[in-house]
């Protein structure tokens, strides 16, 4: 897609100026009141305009000025400072339920709780370690943990032996603290 945008003249330089890479308002991340963050990728009419609407800015953002470059900057500037005036948490209520394209940017402690990856079973606690699951999953293919995470030095000595290693230099470093062991 990038090179045939490149070919049409739809991406250019420089970097941030393009629709992916910063450019348009409608795609790019934002900070929340609270420093949270928000995630809009509202590029088809259809979603632009419940994004605009969501952040009050609807007679602003108007369907004609979405592709236009040269109006993007501003754009982008109403964007921010709307998005700025409330906490993470408001928007993500004011999107639920729309087709805006609109998500929160979760913080890693965040995603282990999220009901969309819970609902889809995304991670598993193995051993008392919460791991993500496989991925993608196929129907006739489907993948499977091949085992639980290994302890702190568990293969050390068989992944020094692969680099070639000879079984005293392992030792030798063993026994002088340069490498843990199991």
């Amino acid at each position: 897609m990038l090179h045939a945008m490149r070919f049409t003249g739809d991406w250019g330089s420089p970097r941030g100026a393009n629709l992916f890479d910063g450019g348009a308002p409608y795609y790019g991340v934002y900070r929340c009141a609270d420093g949270g963050w928000l995630s809009a990728g509202a590029i088809e009419p259809k979603f632009y305009a419940q994004f605009a609407a969501g952040l009050g800015l609807a007679a602003e953002l108007t369907p004609q000025a979405q592709h236009d470059r040269a109006d993007w900057g501003r754009q982008r500037a109403l964007v921010a400072a709307a998005i700025a005036c409330r906490p993470r948490d408001e928007w993500v209520a004011v999107f639920a339920g729309t087709d805006a394209c609109v998500t929160p940017v979760l913080a890693p402690e965040e995603v282990l709780s999220d009901p969309h990856l819970a609902a889809r079973a995304v991670f598993a606690d193995v051993d008392g370690l919460v791991q993500p699951e496989p991925a993608p999953r196929f129907s006739r293919t489907p993948g499977a943990r091949r085992s639980a995470v290994p302890c702190v030095g568990e293969h050390t000595e068989a992944i020094l032996a692969d680099f070639g290693f000879s079984p005293s230099a392992i030792a030798g470093l063993a026994k002088s603290g340069a490498v843990g062991q199991a």
